[in-house]
């Protein structure tokens, strides 16, 4: 079976409650990362890498961002007059605005849905960070003859709320679920990636309405032993991001030449949306040591175990160290960033110091000027 079969679904709302310092004002999907990046890039670039050629993204609120940043979907090829890229708000619920879980997002995007001549459904979330082959996974899930396939990696699993964990027999079939214990050693542990018959979850949606459940993994635990569901494990560099540290970890993590070359391969590039900068530029007596420095960018000063995003301007004297600096963001003269996360547009005027520490990272805000 074709990849063309299936339509994708990405939640870019889900888990905003994990990172609200960065997802106040915005999605999870529209989250910056690795310098020149959004979150939803990383999914949107698995299924389109993989030949899904239309793709849904589910929002809630604060989705102004996120519609900046995908625009039409021309960075994906998915610009297109049939198919393509659709934006799915909120609609045709009684509590319209407020989606409580994933069955309830899909089923207020449920004519979508079945207005798609796919046969199979992939839906995934915004926080989780890996290259995954979606051609692989759906292959899997024709090859067991599977109602669910659901995507999971074993190791420690993140503190995300409501993590799950699958229980497998000898042939990857789903015999239980549980939810993750934070403190546990390596489990099998849920990437929140499912693909499913598209008229089984319709069916699955209609039943979970009427008996009001909101979550879809309560309805794949329900059907356990009804339905065929199984596991396909994801291996290489994956993450899932839980929290503030986490987003802070996983990002420095990607100073490391190893894990970059499994995020960002030749067969499977990350696509994002261009912008029309000029290159960094690197001033006389600046300093720059194991950092992502991306394009219209000034330094005159030092930066070291850094990532730096589009435009920032980093003023001579001014010494930044395992820090994320935003879109924008002007660091002033002999100003000096130790363990920072700053937001998009702020301005640190000369002579400041801001100091936290490699496990409590010191948060600013978008547009804060200190």
């Amino acid at each position: 079976m074709s990849a063309k079969n299936v339509l994708g679904i990405i939640f870019s709302n889900a888990y905003d409650e994990a990172l609200p310092e960065l997802t106040a004002l915005r999605t999870m999907g529209s989250v910056p990362f690795a310098g020149r990046y959004r979150l939803i890039d990383f999914p949107l670039s698995n299924m389109v890498n993989s030949g899904i050629t239309q793709v849904g993204v589910i929002t809630k609120s604060n989705y102004r961002s996120l519609m900046d940043h995908i625009g039409t979907g021309k960075p994906w090829d998915l610009s297109r007059k049939r198919e393509g890229m659709t934006i799915l708000p909120p609609f045709n619920t009684s509590k319209a605005g407020i989606n409580t879980g994933r069955a309830d997002a899909l089923y207020g995007s449920i004519s979508y849905i079945s207005n798609s001549n796919k046969e199979y459904v992939l839906f995934t979330d915004c926080n989780v960070v890996c290259s995954m082959n979606y051609d692989k996974f759906i292959k899997a899930h024709i090859a067991k003859d599977a109602d669910i396939t659901i995507a999971y990696a074993n190791g420690i699993p993140s503190k995300i709320e409501n993590g799950t964990e699958l229980f497998m027999d000898a042939d990857g079939r789903v015999t239980g679920t549980g939810l993750v214990d934070c403190y546990s050693s390596s489990v099998n542990y849920s990437l929140k990636s499912m693909i499913i018959r598209r008229t089984l979850l319709e069916r699955l949606l209609h039943e979970a309405h009427s008996a009001k459940i909101d979550d879809f993994e309560t309805i794949v635990s329900k059907n356990i032993k009804h339905l065929r569901i199984y596991g396909y494990e994801h291996t290489g560099f994956v993450r899932v991001l839980d929290s503030l540290q986490s987003y802070y970890d996983v990002s420095l993590e990607l100073l490391k030449l190893e894990n970059r070359k499994q995020i960002f391969t030749a067969d499977s590039p990350v696509y994002t949306k261009v912008r029309d900068e000029v290159p960094a530029i690197y001033g006389i007596g600046s300093s720059v040591k194991n950092s992502l420095i991306a394009d219209g960018c000034r330094i005159d000063g030092e930066v070291e175990n850094s990532i730096l995003f589009r435009g920032v301007t980093v003023a001579k004297g001014a010494k930044i160290k395992n820090s994320i600096v935003m879109q924008g963001t002007y660091i002033g003269e002999n100003s000096t960033l130790d363990c920072v996360i700053i937001d998009k547009a702020a301005v640190l005027k000369p002579n400041k110091m801001l100091c936290g520490d490699s496990n409590y990272p010191v948060y600013i805000g978008k547009g804060i000027v200190i």
